[in-house]
Formats: structure tokens, sequence, C-alpha cells
């Protein structure tokens, strides 16, 4: 039967083959007949014109409509009626479709039969719809003429395929398609079917798609299965059909073994199909899927689905705004919206897949998780799970799980996610409220790498994304840093001070969300206050502008409360605050704006304001040593990595040098005189000072401290100047050498005295005089000795990378200054039981440090009492006297003078050496830089090398 079937149709192919060429040689405008006049009526005596006016329409010459005197179905009915009862049926019906092939000659009236009728009402009658259908689906519509009007029209349309749209701007192969759509009824289907594929094989491109996409419209239900074997013999042959074909395909009911089929066939030419394609090829495969194949079929499309139909919308992106010229065309911005339109439809259809049917969005985020090689993943890939995620709430958790193992494994790196947000932001635009989300998640992990994925998501979605996003993206940050979860803020604050670095402009409009922070100081860490006001301070003077001011304002009066207040915590914040709002006041513009050297200096305004504010500081700082210090190594740390204003930075230089100067330093002839019970002496010298020269009053200055706070009457040294803390030496000679070094480009000379000065001290060997000392004189000496070495490890870490071989044997001396130091500290600190040594570091980590406690020695020392007690008593009388009791209480506690040394001497005798170790003291010095070690290269230095005169002796310091 298939066979015969065939040999028909290719006989009816070469019939309406013939016909078109006929058409083709024989123009419409060649009548047979000549034309009616115009808006009159058609005066005939067919039985055609009869019947229809007897039944309710009158047909009009040239353009007019035709006119319906009645209801549509009244003269559907009437005309049936009056076929049905002529006493020449059926012939009638042949003289009647006769007379319609007659009339249709002309292309007015048979354009006139096409179109839709006008609708004549009297007063009285009914009011309904004005619509009317044309006289051609009028006629469709009765039965017994359906099967002769329908092969009249496909015999009549080949004249019209190849012809060109006329003035009017009506196509009469898609007016004739069109009358044969949403049929009540189609009396012989399977002969429709048979002659619309036959139309369908000769007609041009253009007309077969629209034939194609009308078949669903044209047929019933009943001709599924042959219209779909017919249809996909055709994708066969004709791959430009391919989009319309699928697209019918996707709305037939067809049996899953040919769909499964069809979908083979086009997974096979996935790769070679346009952009504009590429939605309806997808929409189809995704819907064709089964739960058995689904795993399959999406790995497979993952595959086949070719980047560059992804990347093309973000490479008219680029292309576009470099050909921004004015003689650029607009047909590069036409083909750009194209894509983006193409794209987003695609997504769309992936959204409505996995939103829908289950079994997708499982087997596609299996497909991915499945892929080992973080080459083989794609920016479609990351795509489609931030789809499927703000989508699919059932597989979120699945989607969080793979990404976690992504990120760790390496396949999902930031290389990856840029691709993503590039390529997909106008996509993942209408998701960022998921995206947000899942950031929100990845930001509580405790590995690092999701932590840092987390942070990604919100920067690029702020860099991409319109300005509601970005008020959503800096809300969720502002969110974690208050969150109090140290991790969370850390990233939170780096992702803003990033956005801040990256489109300042955007993120001043959200500087009242970020202003929010400082209500929630108490719960950082000194550096996230260091960023949140580093991050501020950029919004706020970057940039001169009206709208800053408010910024400014708020940081001003913040800065000032915390400066204020007598708790030292607090006046931290407000030290912190101050130095790095003045490092961005006071910044070098010039290595922005590529400026000449002094075009980027302040004004005198901005100089004003910027020492002011410096001024304030150190006036609300220093009757607090520790707040003095903070001060001094917050100041240092802006100018190392800051690079500040000539005009600045001269201020800064002079007012330090001076004061430093007036604070810490003496004419080493003069030796102080006072109340202090220790000789003072000036040691550690590297020259020779006998008549003129300085040193550091070291000494002096802790004894007046310590004498300050146990209530006495201030020495005569200090009764006529502010009492000056020996704590905050080595943080201000940092301050003073790290302004030299900015201002002479590295060079120290201007400085090196305090390389080789001595110190005011007194003797630090512990002799015999050691046992007798008082708790507190032992405490004294152990911080004087912490002083002394946190002066020379920051005389070390400023003049380690002087160049001059006289300057490097200076260091190394110091060097070995401080490895006897710490020798000689041990001693101390092995006969001095819980002693707390001075601070070093001064922000709020180094405030909370544990005291070290020599508590090997006290233990030990306390055992040994135990014993002997015991021993004593045990060796004495059995009734022990009165007195016994308290003396063993006393041996427990504290140790008599004569029993703690021959406890000490016979622990030493066991041990040779005491056992305190330095390394519990760490927080208590001054850190090394790493360029100290560098100085360890020179090898052995020699006095005679460095002496061109000779007059010294040969001293080798290694």
């Amino acid at each position: 039967m298939a066979s015969k079937r065939r040999l028909s149709r290719s006989g009816d192919k070469e019939s309406l083959t013939e016909d078109t060429s006929k058409a083709r040689k024989q123009p419409l405008s060649k009548k047979t007949k000549e034309s009616y006049v115009h808006n009159e009526v058609e005066e005939n005596a067919s039985v055609f014109v009869k019947l229809l006016k007897t039944s309710g329409i009158t047909l009009k010459t040239g353009e007019s409509q035709n006119q319906l005197a009645v209801d549509q179905i009244v003269f559907q009915k009437k005309l049936f009626q009056t076929l049905r009862k002529h006493p020449s049926y059926p012939k009638i019906i042949e003289e009647f479709v006769s007379g319609l092939e007659s009339y249709i000659e002309d292309r007015d009236s048979f354009r006139n039969c096409l179109l839709s009728c006008e609708r004549v009402q009297d007063e009285e009658s009914s009011m309904g719809t004005s619509y009317c259908k044309s006289l051609i689906k009028l006629l469709l519509g009765i039965d017994i003429l359906q099967p002769a009007i329908i092969k009249t029209l496909f015999e009549k349309l080949p004249e019209f395929l190849f012809e060109k749209v006329n003035s009017d701007g009506i196509n009469m192969p898609r007016l004739i398609i069109n009358q044969l759509k949403w049929l009540d009824r189609v009396v012989d289907s399977k002969d429709l079917t048979t002659k619309i594929m036959q139309l369908i094989s000769i007609a041009p491109l253009d007309l077969q798609h629209d034939f194609v996409t009308s078949l669903p419209e044209i047929l019933g239900d009943s001709q599924n299965a042959e219209v779909g074997k017919e249809l996909i013999d055709l994708l066969t042959e004709n791959t430009l059909l391919t989009v319309p074909i699928l697209d019918v395909l996707s709305s037939l009911q067809l049996d899953p073994k040919l769909l499964t089929k069809v979908r083979q066939l086009v997974m096979s030419k996935l790769s070679s199909v346009t952009l504009d394609d590429l939605p309806v090829i997808v929409k189809f495969i995704l819907h064709s899927i089964t739960i058995v194949d689904a795993f399959e079929v999406i790995a497979e499309l993952r595959e086949e689905l070719d980047l560059q139909h992804c990347i093309l919308p973000s490479l008219f992106q680029a292309s576009q705004s470099k050909l921004k010229t004015k003689g650029q065309t607009s047909s590069s911005g036409i083909q750009e919206n194209s894509d983006k339109d193409c794209v987003t439809l695609l997504f769309d259809v992936i959204k409505s897949a996995v939103r829908y049917e289950r079994v997708i969005p499982e087997a596609w985020i299996k497909a991915i998780e499945s892929t080992a090689s973080a080459s083989e993943h794609k920016t479609f890939d990351l795509a489609v799970l931030l789809i499927i995620y703000s989508t699919n709430a059932q597989t979120k958790k699945y989607v969080e799980r793979v990404l976690r193992s992504k990120i760790r494994s390496g396949c999902f790196q930031e290389q990856l996610l840029q691709g993503t947000f590039c390529v997909h932001y106008l996509v993942l635009k209408d998701v960022c409220p998921s995206i947000l989300s899942l950031a929100q998640t990845l930001l509580h992990s405790s590995h690092q790498s999701i932590i840092l994925f987390g942070s990604l998501l919100y920067k690029y979605a702020f860099k991409f994304f319109d300005t509601y996003c970005q008020q959503e993206v800096i809300g969720a940050l502002v969110t974690h840093i208050c969150s109090g979860n140290e991790a969370e803020v850390d990233i939170a604050l780096d992702v803003l001070l990033e956005l801040v670095v990256l489109n300042p402009s955007a993120m001043r409009l959200n500087a009242v969300f970020v202003k929010g922070i400082l209500d929630y100081l108490d719960n950082m860490l000194p550096q996230q206050i260091r960023k949140l006001f580093y991050t501020l301070s950029i919004l706020a003077f970057s940039k001169q502008h009206e709208a800053n001011n408010h910024i400014q304002d708020d940081l001003h009066l913040v800065i000032r409360k915390q400066l204020s207040s007598t708790i030292f915590k607090y006046k931290l914040i407000g030290i912190i605050g101050a130095v790095t709002m003045a490092g961005i006041m006071a910044t070098d513009r010039s290595r922005f704006f590529s400026l000449t050297p002094g075009r980027g200096d302040l004004s005198d305004e901005q100089c004003t304001q910027v020492t002011s504010l410096l001024q304030l500081v150190h006036s609300c700082s220093k009757q607090s040593p520790q707040a003095s210090a903070v001060y001094y190594d917050e100041f240092a740390n802006l100018i190392q990595e800051e690079k500040l204003a000539p005009k600045a930075l001269e201020w800064v230089g002079q007012t330090i040098f001076h004061e430093f100067q007036d604070a810490f330093v003496v004419d080493s002839c003069v030796v102080p005189e006072g109340d202090c019970p220790f000789p003072v002496k000036a040691l550690y010298g590297l020259e020779d000072y006998s008549s003129d020269g300085i040193a550091v009053n070291l000494l002096p200055l802790l004894f007046s401290q310590d004498f300050a706070k146990d209530g006495g009457s201030p020495t005569s040294q200090a009764s006529d100047q502010k009492l000056v803390s020996p704590l905050c030496l080595a943080p201000y000679f940092r301050l003073l050498r790290l302004c030299v070094e900015r201002q002479h480009d590295g060079n120290l000379e201007e400085i090196d005295g305090l390389l080789d000065c001595p110190i005011f001290l007194t003797d630090l060997e512990p002799g015999e005089r050691l046992q007798s000392m008082s708790i507190k004189e032992r405490s004294f000496m152990c911080s004087l000795i912490f002083l002394t070495l946190n002066w020379f490890r920051e005389v070390v870490n400023a003049f380690c990378r002087q160049t001059l071989p006289e300057v490097k044997a200076k260091v190394l001396t110091r060097l070995k200054n401080i490895v006897e130091l710490q020798q000689i500290l041990e001693k101390h600190l092995a006969v001095t039981p819980d002693y707390v040594p001075p601070l070093a570091n001064f922000d709020l980590e180094g405030l909370e440090v544990t005291p070290p406690t020599n508590t090997a020695v006290s233990s030990k020392i306390r055992m040994q009492g135990k014993i002997g007690g015991r021993k004593r008593k045990a060796d004495g009388s059995k009734m022990p006297s009165p007195d016994a009791p308290s003396k063993e209480d006393n041996s427990e506690c504290d140790p008599a003078p004569s029993d703690r040394s021959q406890v000490e001497k016979e622990l030493k005798g066991k041990e040779g050496k005491t056992s305190v170790s330095l390394q519990n003291y760490n927080a208590y010095f001054r850190e090394l830089d790493i360029e100290v070690f560098s100085i360890l290269h020179c090898g052995l230095v020699a006095k005679f090398i460095l002496d061109a005169e000779m007059h010294t002796e040969t001293l080798a310091v290694q």
C-alpha cells in the first residue's frame, strides 16, 4: 500500500509541477475575461452566484468586500439545504463548484473570496460579532462542498507560489492555507494530508516554513502518525526546515520510538545549526526525554552544544563598544540584539524544562557531576547549574553539593565563573536573588576555596547586573559584616573594598548601607576596622563631589566620638579610623592619574585638614602610652604601605623628628641623676662618645613611669615636662625611620647616629645581687631588658637595608647584642615567676595576649619546698611545736629566701640550665622584618676594612 501511495504521490507531484510551470508561463494578468467594474454587485446567471444570493451572500466586484446579510451559521444551513434539496443533487454540487472556479479566475474576485465578508445588519437584527469569515471559509464548513473546495484551492494555489507580494501586501499562498486552519470538521483528512505534503515538497523555502508550521492547525489528531513520518522524511532531505519540523513534531502525539529516532537525527546535526535555530532544537530534545534515557541524552546534549553559541552575544557586545564611531551602521546592533534574544530564548526553554520535568534537572546535574576534568567544563555548565538552583527547589541541595565538590577539586575556578557572568549576564540577572542566596550559603562553609567562590559570586553579580541587583549585593555583604562571624566579616569586607576600587561611582549610590556598619565596630578586629574605614574613606575622599560630604561628616563624627572615649578599646578604634582616613586624604594622586611629580600634591586646604586630623589623634592619645604607641604603629604602617603626598610627608617628618629627639634622646656626657636604686650607665655604644654624642634615655624614663604608677612624686627630670613612656620608644622610632626613608629614598644618614649611640641602662648581668633583689626590682630589670631588646630590634629593622660596609658591621653588632641580651633575659625570667612583660604590639590582639607565667621554675620550687618541709617535719620531733604549722604553710606558699636560693642552686645543679623558653614571650617582642635575614649573607666583616686610616685594631664581627 505504501508503494502505491508513493506512486500516486509522485504522479500528483508531476501534475503540480506542470501546473506550476504553466502558471509561470501564463502570468495571472492575462485574464480570459474582462475585469468587472469596481464596487458593483456581481450580476451573473450562474448557479454559483444565484445560490449564494439566495442563501444571503452578495458578491461584490473590485476591491469591495462580499456582503453577508444573515448570520454565518444561517447562511451555511440555507446553502446546505438548498443544495441538498435541489432536484439535480448531487450534480448541482459540480455545477456550483464549476461556477466558483470560473468566478475566481479573476484575481480580485479570488482575493475577495479569501478575505472576510462584510456583515450587513439592519436595525432589527441582533447585535452579534462584527467579524465574519471569508466566503471560502464558509463554504469549507459545509461537508458536501468541502472536498471539492479543497481540491479547487490546491489546484489554484500553484499559480501563486512564485509570485511576489503585490503592493496590497497580501500573500496569496498564505491566505489560501489560512482557509484550511481550524476547520470544525475535516471530511477526508487523509486526502488533505497527502495534498498538503505534496505542496510542501514543491513550494519555495519561505512558504515551506509557513506550510509546515500550519500543519497542527489544519490536520486532526488522527493524522499525527502519518504526518510525523512524512516530516521525518522531509527532515532528512532538507535540513533548512529543521526548526519548523521540530516545532510541529513537538506538538504532535507520536510514538516514543519515532521520537527517539528524530532526536538522534537532530543531535547529530546540533553542532552545525545556527544560533537562531538552537532554542527550538533544544526544546524538542528536552521534551522527548524519558526517565530511561535522560542521563545519556543530557550528557550528549551537553557535549554537542558548542560553546560558541553562547559566547556570540559577548563578542558582539565587545565589538560594539569598540565600534561606537560616527559612521557605524545599525546592522551590528540589530545582529547583537538578535543573538541576545536567541540566548535568552534558549535559557527560557531550559528553565521551562527543569521547572516542570523533574527528571531533566537531576539528569543535567548528574551529567555535570560526572565530568571529571576542569578543561571539559564550560561556562554553560555553571550557568545551567545556577538556573536549576533558582528554578527547581527540590534540587537545591543537590546543586550545592555538586558545586562544593567541583570547587574543592578545582574544576570551578574564578576564570570559569567570570566567563559565565560575562557571557550569560542577561540570563543570570533574572535569577539574581537565587545567586545571592547561593553565595550566602557558600560563605558559611569552612573550606576556604568555597568561601572565596561565594565572594566571587557577590563580586561579579555587582559588576554585571543592574542597579537593583547591586543594591541587593551590598545589602547581603553588610549582613555578613554585621553577623559577627570572623570569617564572614573578613571576606565580606574584602569584597566590599574590591567593589569600591572596581566601581566607585556605583558604590557611592549604596554608601548609606555601608555607613550602617559603623554601628557594629565593637565586634570587629583591628584589621577589619582598618578595611572598613579604608573603604568608607575611598568613597568619601577619592573624588571631590558634593554627594560625598555626608560620608565625610559621618566619618568625622564617629572618629571624634571614639577618640574622646576614656575606654582604650574605643580610643583604639578612633585612632585606626583617623589614621586610615588621613592616609586616603593625603595620598599622592599623581601615581593614579599619571601626573608629573608635584602635580598630585595636596592643596593648602587639604593639607590643613590632614594635619588637623593627625593633631587631634595626637592630643587625644598623648595621655595614654598604649594609645600613643598604637598611633605611632598605625601611622608607620600607613607610611610603609601608602605613598603620601610630598607636602603631608614633609610636615609629618619634621614633627616626628623633633618630638622624638625631645622625648628620648639626651647628651651622652650628662648622666641623669635621681632616686633610681640602680647606677645609670651608658652601655652598648659602638663609638667613643666620651666628649660629645647622644644616648637613648631608657632607664630614667622607665623608672619615672614605674614610680608614677606607685603614686610617688615625679623625679626632678620629669617634674617640668610631660611624662614620656618608654613603651613608645620602639614604635616612635619605627615611625621616624620610615618617614626619613620616604623623604630620602631609603637613605637614613639623617638618623644614623641612633644605630651606634649608647643607651642609659644599668648593669644587666645577674650577679650575686640578683638573689638579693626584691620581686619589684627583678620585674623592673626584666622590663628594662625587654625594652632594650625591642629598641635593638627596631634599629636592626631600620638599618639592615643600608649598603655601606660600616653600617652592616654595626647592624651585625646589634644582632650580637640581641643574642646576648636574650641570654641575660632568660636568667632573669628564671627567678621572676608570674612576671608580665611590657606590651610590644598595641592593637586589640596584642592586648588580648595571655601573659606567660614561669610556672616550670615556680612549681618546682614549690614542690621542693613541700618535700623539704615534710622531711624536716619527719626528722624533727614527733610532737611538732605550735609554730610548725605556720612554717609549713609559709614554705608551701612562698619559700623563705634562704630555702629559695637553696632550691635554685639545687635546680641549677641538677639541670645545668634554666628551663625558661623565650618562645613563650614572642608576643612581647617587636617583629623583625624579613629583610633582616639578608644581612646574614655578608659573612665575616673586619674593622680594618672599614677604617681607611687604620687607627683601630682589627676586630672581626660575625
